[in-house]
């Protein structure tokens, strides 16, 4: 049971952005091209309204930084490094962000469908109503996540390791979760419908689920329920 000084800890932001420097539509885009290519680290911004869609961002570190409305579709993260940081209505659809740290991150309103997060670290990291078909998580170390209300049909969550995991009402229909062990997992709340685990099951093993559930996951072991 995941206790309250085990939740994920918020950003350490200002409220509502005070003394944060505000950057806009192409000053934000330059800006965060600059910081990448560079590899200088970016602290105390505030981007809204960035696109930066298709770009080269690999090695980017941001820290105590707001981005909003922001659209990095496509882009490449790759190893970037994202510290208190705070994503509200961003677009990082297709995005690479293989091997990325994300610590006391927030995602509130994010689409993130076919986002590769493969093999990153995430510690202390909430996720709201985000669009996250698709996802790759696959290889991840997760430590101190909360997922709100979210959609992650057909992500790849194989391999991960994670510590104190609190799921809200998410969708997993058609996730894949071969080599990730689900023991004292509680899954009640999630949708569960065309699950994938390993050839014998034992991601499953200890997973905390409902009687409904139950009889969903019962046609992997081959059962007929009637």
């Amino acid at each position: 049971m995941i206790r309250p000084n085990d939740l994920p800890r918020p950003p350490e932001l200002p409220a509502k952005g005070e003394g944060l420097t505000r950057l806009e539509g192409p000053e934000g885009a330059a800006r965060l091209y600059t910081l990448a290519s560079t590899e200088e680290s970016g602290e105390g911004l505030y981007l809204r309204g960035v696109d930066l869609t298709g770009e080269d961002l690999d090695g980017l570190t941001l820290a105590r930084c707001i981005l909003e409305d922001c659209r990095l579709t496509s882009a490449g993260l790759r190893k970037a490094s994202f510290t208190d940081c705070l994503f509200r209505r961003c677009e990082l659809s297709g995005a690479q962000g293989y091997e990325c740290s994300l610590v006391r991150c927030r995602w509130q309103g994010v689409k993130a469908l076919s986002c590769n997060l493969a093999g990153s670290y995430a510690r202390d990291w909430t996720l709201e109503d985000c669009r996250l078909e698709g996802l790759r998580l696959d290889g991840a170390e997760l430590v101190w996540v909360r997922l709100g209300s979210s959609r992650l049909a057909g992500a790849n969550l194989s391999g991960i390791r994670w510590k104190n995991l609190s799921l809200g009402e998410v969708d997993l229909s058609e996730v894949t979760v071969a080599g990730t062990s689900l023991r004292g997992l509680d899954l009640r709340r999630c949708r569960l419908e065309g699950l994938t685990a390993g050839d014998n099951l034992r991601e499953l093993r200890g997973a905390i689920v409902d009687s409904f559930q139950a009889a969903e996951l019962a046609h992997l072991l081959g059962l007929d329920i009637r």
